[in-house]
């Protein structure tokens, strides 16, 4: 892995602050592998938390209103489906009842972690439901992953620091819920400071947890890596964590769990670092799923000139550069950068190996750079292009700047279609 600069000093102290509700909002109908319809109609009056979207499957997804408004309708944008939602600021709202817990089944917990739309919050937005189905294998493990190693972002710092309490509650349900045996907090060293804070509350509250830290490296934060950091156990690529008895879950994860289990709440907003190079005010702030970019740089007092920056969602290392204002925050979304706008020029690979060298995957990013744009989708499966995690440290350790993820993007598009 790699050890990069951490850039956190620019957020890390700031408390989370509110954005204030946009005029519209833009909420995103993708999934984790399919696209969602929506279950309401143009004009349609919807309250806060009332379900909007979802979609049946294996990779099951749902989506609820983050204020209450009126339907304007659905639109595409840079080959995405939206539903736009126009703000009634009346802030009317549906909730279910409250979940009796003491009897919930695992079966039942995962039912209701699709029923609130809950998805993984590190980036992947991998359904969390499918973490809490039964197999043979029983969990003795819950990992919460507050390895948060992406350069500039410290949301999830900020949720640990300030939240402590409510993630610890969330914590001890799942390990109720899956009868584990142990609760480990995964944090890095750069945030050792958190351990005693994660410890002392456990105590007042009277959990008992563990606190592992680790070491200030990336991508530390994926899942087989923070697994192997923590238990020394070194999974396969693709190995399903539960068939080993373990369970890990993003700390953001934990946040909507505990909502949903504890205030009957949905998922309708996250904790997002506003950061970046030429970012003028930065921060951490809660901000409402569906909210377009261009009304958080308002509300921030930040510009984006398209000439000289560029608007990364997400961390600077897996976050992708956006090409319109109009793109709003997702469940997956950590960060949303200010950058100066590179001018690289490519050149050819000088077969090195450095790519191959950093992956932590053990993948072959070069290859994946001839095979996509040759069209062998057959041989990008072969090598395994879908265990690719896109941490993007190849392309930070390539010297001759190939575009190593659009073609790792591209070709991964390519075998999902043909699946």
């Amino acid at each position: 892995m790699l050890l990069i600069p951490s850039l956190k000093s620019k957020t890390k102290k700031s408390e989370v602050g509110q954005i204030a509700d946009p005029e519209d909002f833009y909420i995103p109908l993708d999934g984790y592998r399919n696209v969602m319809t929506p279950l309401v109609e143009i004009g349609n009056q919807v309250e806060k938390y009332q379900l909007l979207a979802a979609c049946d499957g294996l990779f099951a997804a749902s989506i609820h209103a983050p204020v209450s408004g009126i339907v304007k309708g659905t639109f595409n944008l840079n080959g995405k489906q939206f539903l736009h939602l126009q703000n009634d600021f009346r802030n009317r709202e549906t909730l279910a009842a409250v979940i009796a817990m003491e009897e919930i089944t695992q079966e039942q917990f995962a039912e209701r972690l699709f029923e609130y739309g809950i998805e993984g919050a590190g980036g992947s937005r991998f359904p969390t439901g499918l973490k809490f189905k039964k197999n043979e294998t029983p969990i003795k493990t819950i990992i919460v992953n507050g390895a948060e190693c992406e350069p500039y972002l410290s949301a999830d710092y900020a949720l640990m620091k300030h939240h402590t309490a409510e993630l610890l509650r969330a914590a001890v349900l799942i390990k109720k819920v899956l009868g584990a045996e142990q609760i480990v907090f995964a944090i890095e060293k750069q945030n050792k400071e958190l351990e005693k804070l994660l410890l002392r509350s456990a105590r007042e509250n009277e959990v008992k947890i563990n606190v592992k830290i680790l070491p200030d490296s990336y991508p530390q934060g994926g899942e087989l890596q923070v697994i192997k950091s923590v238990t020394g156990k070194e999974l396969k690529k693709g190995s399903i964590p539960a068939q080993h008895g373990i369970l890990v879950n993003n700390v953001g994860t934990l946040w909507s769990i505990y909502n949903a289990f504890f205030h009957s709440r949905p998922t309708i907003e996250r904790i997002v670092t506003i950061s970046g190079n030429r970012c003028a005010n930065t921060g951490n702030y809660k901000v409402k799923i569906g909210t377009p970019i261009a009304h958080l740089l308002r509300e921030t007092g930040n510009e984006w000139n398209p000439d000289e920056q560029m608007i990364i969602l997400g961390g600077a290392m897996m976050g992708k550069a956006v090409s319109s204002p109009l793109l709003p925050i997702h469940k997956g979304s950590g960060g949303l950068l200010v950058m100066q706008k590179l001018r690289l020029e490519s050149d050819n690979c000088i077969k090195c190996g450095a790519c191959v060298d950093v992956c932590p995957q053990k993948l072959m990013p070069l290859e994946f750079v001839r095979f996509n744009q040759s069209g062998n989708t057959a041989s990008l499966k072969d090598f395994n292009l879908l265990d690719c995690i896109e941490c993007g440290a190849c392309a930070y350790v390539c010297p001759s700047d190939v575009p190593l993820m659009e073609n790792i993007f591209r070709g991964k598009d390519k075998l999902l279609k043909n699946a």
